[in-house]
C-alpha cells in the first residue's frame, strides 16, 4: 500500500522502501527520492566491518510474510523539521528536513512498528508496535536506544499526543482507546470504551479539546478527554456499514475526511460546533480503492488511489456562506504548482506499482474468532455418554394364535 503525507513546502509519496519528496519553491519543483533499504544495507555493511564481518540475524530480518521490506509508518514533526519512518526490517530512521534531507539516525526497534508520532515539543519519537508496546526514542540524542513508555495487550493501531504533551492517546485492536499521562504513562487517565471493533484511527482537535475515533465497526465517535461519548456517527453506503481505515482532520475548516478499506469513496464530515456532532458533506468518489489522503496547509485534500495514470488527485475544500463545504477537483488547466506535482507522479506508475502487492491491513486488524470452548466441551461430553450407554433391549415378540 502506498501512502501520502503533506509537508510544509510540498508533498511526500511513499511506496515500498522509497519516499519521493516534492518541494515547491518559487513555483519550481524539486524532487528527492530516498530509499531506506539502501540506508539499511549501508548501515549493515558498516556494522559488519566494525564487528569483523559478523552480521547478526536479527539485523537482517524482514518481518513481512513475503520477505519484502516496506515502509510501515512515517510522520513529520509538528514544525516539519524532522521526518521519521519505520520499516519491516525493524528500523527507525530519523531525517532532518531541508533543501536536501539528511539521515540523522538509523536505530533498531525491538518489534514491528505499526504507527509512530512525534511529541509536540519535538524531543521524542513515540513508536508503537504490533505487540502493544510504545517506545520513546530521543530526537536530540539520536543514538540513544528506545525506552519503554507504556503497553497494551494487543496490537496498537494509532497514537497521538495532546496539547502540551499532557496526554498520550493510543488505540488498539481490542476496541480500546487509552489516554495516559505523559511522560509518566503508567498513570492511566482514562479509557474510551464504546467501539465494538478495532479502533483504526484517532484525531485530536485542540479547541475544544475532543478526540474523534474511527473503527472497524463503521462508526466515528467524538469523545471528551475524560472518556465520555459526546456523539456518534455511523458511516454507511446504502445498507452497508463501512469499516474505517483512516481519519484525517482539517483543523481550520473543522473538516474530517474518512477513508475506508478497499473502497473508492471518501466521506467528508464537518463538525457542528453547537451540537458537537458531525454533518455529512459531499462524498468524493474515485475509480479505484483509496490508498491514502491528507490535507495540506491550504486545506486542500490530496488523494492517492490505486489507479495507473490517475494515481494522485487534489481537491479544494472551501466553506460557503451557507456553512457547507464546497469540494471540487482542481482544474487540470490551471498553471499551478499542484498540477505540476500531479503530472510528475501520474506519469510514474513504476514508483507506485511496487505497492500493489502490499498485504491488506484490514485482515490483520481483525481479531481471530475464538471458539466457544464450553459448548464444544458439552457436545463432546454428550457424544461420549451416547457411545457408552448400553443399547436398549429389543422387546420380545409374543406369538399369538
Amino acid at each position: 500500500m502506498a501512502s501520502l503525507v503533506c509537508s510544509e513546502t510540498g508533498v511526500v509519496c511513499i511506496s515500498g522502501t522509497t519516499f519521493a519528496i516534492i518541494s515547491i519553491r518559487d513555483g519550481a519543483l524539486e524532487r528527492q527520492d530516498i530509499d531506506i533499504e539502501e540506508k539499511r544495507l549501508s548501515s549493515l555493511k558498516e556494522n559488519a566491518h566494525e564487528d569483523n564481518g559478523k552480521v547478526t540475524k536479527s539485523a537482517t530480518d524482514i518481518t513481512s510474510k513475503d520477505g519484502q521490506n516496506r515502509i510501515l509508518a512515517c510522520k513529520f514533526s509538528p514544525s516539519w523539521r524532522y521526518f521519521a519512518a519505520c520499516d519491516d526490517a525493524k528500523r527507525l530512521y530519523l531525517f532532518q528536513c531541508g533543501e536536501r534531507w539528511e539521515l540523522v539516525s538509523n536505530r533498531a526497534i525491538s518489534r514491528r512498528c505499526t504507527v509512530l508520532t512525534f511529541t509536540k515539543d519535538e524531543q521524542d519519537v513515540l513508536v508503537a508496535d504490533k505487540w502493544g508496546d510504545v517506545f520513546r526514542f530521543s530526537v536530540t540524542d539520536p543514538q540513544k536506544e528506545g525506552l519503554l513508555l507504556l503497553g497494551h495487550l494487543s496490537m496498537l493501531l494509532d497514537i497521538l499526543t495532546t496539547k502540551g504533551d499532557k496526554y498520550v492517546v493510543t488505540t488498539d485492536r481490542d476496541n480500546k482507546i487509552r489516554i495516559s499521562e505523559y511522560p509518566n504513562s503508567y498513570n492511566i487517565h482514562t479509557y474510551c470504551l464504546h467501539h465494538t471493533e478495532y479502533v483504526s484511527s484517532v484525531v485530536y482537535n485542540e479547541d475544544p479539546e475532543i478526540l474523534l475515533s474511527g473503527s472497524g465497526d463503521g462508526t466515528i465517535v467524538i469523545w471528551d478527554l475524560n472518556g465520555k461519548v459526546v456523539s456518534q456517527t455511523t458511516c454507511s453506503e446504502g445498507e452497508e456499514t463501512l469499516p474505517i481505515k483512516k481519519l484525517e482532520w482539517e483543523k481550520d475548516l473543522k473538516l474530517l475526511s474518512v477513508i475506508f478499506f478497499n473502497s473508492p469513496v471518501i466521506q467528508l464530515y464537518m463538525l457542528a460546533a453547537d451540537s458537537m456532532s458531525l454533518c455529512r458533506q459531499r462524498d468524493i468518489e474515485l475509480t479505484s480503492p483509496v490508498w491514502d489522503a491528507c490535507f495540506d496547509r491550504n486545506g486542500q485534500l490530496w488523494v492517492l488511489q490505486k489507479q495507473e495514470g490517475d494515481t494522485l488527485q487534489v481537491y479544494t475544500c472551501q466553506k460557503t456562506d451557507s456553512g457547507v463545504i464546497k469540494v471540487g477537483r482542481i482544474d487540470p488547466e490551471l498553471p499551478c504548482s499542484e498540477n505540476k506535482v500531479l503530472e510528475m507522479f501520474n506519469k510514474d506508475w513504476t514508483f507506485f506499482s511496487v505497492s500493489e502487492s502490499a498485504p491488506d491491513l484490514s485482515l490483520e486488524y481483525k481479531k481471530k474468532e475464538t471458539p466457544d470452548n464450553y459448548s464444544i466441551y458439552l457436545q463432546k461430553k454428550q457424544d461420549r455418554i451416547n457411545q457408552t450407554q448400553p443399547a436398549e433391549p429389543q422387546a420380545k415378540k409374543v406369538k399369538t394364535t
